[in-house]
């Protein structure tokens, strides 16, 4: 049996837990290792909760002649750089996740302590790599958008461990008719552990800032959304990069979200009493009453106060009222008490 929530770093994700959110670096840090340390910074300061760092040696990536080669050269970070990042990650109070896209960078990442491990879309079909993951018995954040075949296989062979799905398109920027938010349901009804939203809109747009507020009502329990130091310059992977101003504005926009939701049972009768006291009519004289007079209908009204001292009766309240004595006089315009009766 999966379970229903997991740990990431010192917060539970799940059922009943705010939204965690996971800011990516993916290869912004443009092969510069301060890039990556003020990156690091700056997700603290945007509100994330944890911070997903894509490592890979680029000879275990791809072949010699491949078009891309210079470029994943000159991105990748050596050993020591990935070191001093990961180290100051463990320092920052951030979650670190680690995307390795080969052995051995899992084997770096985990000797400086990773806290979870995600799969890259491109690495569900690689069950070598992803036993390996496994056998770290982490949390693995799988994502949704290969087969589900290949979802179904990946989770038998990480057996029992901890196991949390992202939902997202794979494309880059996504279109929103391919967000489909009623998924993140369908992934959580069928496979019963955390279901979180892999944000690949346009950073660009302004969907972009509510689009994990709009994920968590519908139940994401965690958020990944990539960012940049500096969208302008339209670096790599800035398609549906946030810059930080715009990352704090969407947490911002998500932890009032998740305020606003509620707790799932009806609103609290003090907030509802409070607009009654304010805005709400009682019955008062509707004039002067001498004490042991009869009241009736005609000598009553139904009038807004000032909501100061003990409250009356509620205009549906009046029969209770109707055929009694005033045990005092009550003056016009003032609220009618218990104590007032006889």
């Amino acid at each position: 049996m999966r379970q229903a929530a997991i740990d990431l770093g010192t917060r539970a994700i799940g059922e009943g837990q705010p939204c965690f959110v996971l800011a990516a670096v993916g290869s912004a840090h443009e092969g510069s290792v301060d890039t990556a340390l003020k990156m690091l910074e700056s997700a603290f300061q945007m509100g994330a909760d944890g911070i997903k760092l894509q490592i890979f040696r680029t000879h275990e990536l791809v072949v010699r002649r491949h078009p891309s080669r210079k470029d994943f050269e000159r991105v990748e970070l050596e050993d020591n750089q990935w070191r001093q990042v990961l180290r100051a990650a463990k320092t920052s109070g951030l979650a670190v996740v680690v995307e390795a896209l080969d052995a051995p960078s899992l084997a770096l990442a985990e000797e400086e302590g990773a806290q979870a491990y995600e799969v890259h879309p491109s690495d569900m079909d690689n069950p070598e790599l992803i036993r390996a993951v496994g056998q770290l018995r982490r949390p693995v954040l799988f994502p949704t958008s290969a087969s589900e075949s290949a979802l179904r296989e990946a989770l038998e062979l990480i057996g029992e461990g901890p196991v949390g799905l992202l939902h997202g398109p794979g494309t880059l920027p996504a279109p929103v008719e391919e967000i489909r938010f009623r998924d993140l349901a369908f992934w959580k009804d069928r496979y019963h552990v955390p279901v979180g939203f892999r944000d690949t809109s346009d950073g660009g747009s302004a969907f972009a800032l509510v689009a994990p507020s709009l994920a968590a009502a519908w139940g994401a329990a965690f958020i990944e959304k990539p960012f940049t130091l500096d969208r302008s310059q339209r670096g790599l992977d800035y398609q549906a990069a946030l810059n930080p101003e715009d990352f704090y504005r969407m947490v911002e926009l998500l932890r009032q979200s998740e305020r606003a939701r509620g707790d799932g049972l009806p609103a609290a009768a003090e907030p509802a009493a409070r607009a009654r006291r304010t805005t709400g009519r009682v019955v008062v004289a509707g004039a002067l009453i001498p004490r042991g007079q009869v009241l009736t209908a005609d000598v009553l009204a139904y009038k807004r106060t000032d909501g100061r001292g003990a409250p009356g009766f509620s205009p549906r309240e009046a029969h209770r009222v109707i055929g009694r004595r005033a045990a005092r006089p009550i003056q016009a315009d003032e609220t009618i008490r218990e104590e007032m009766l006889e």
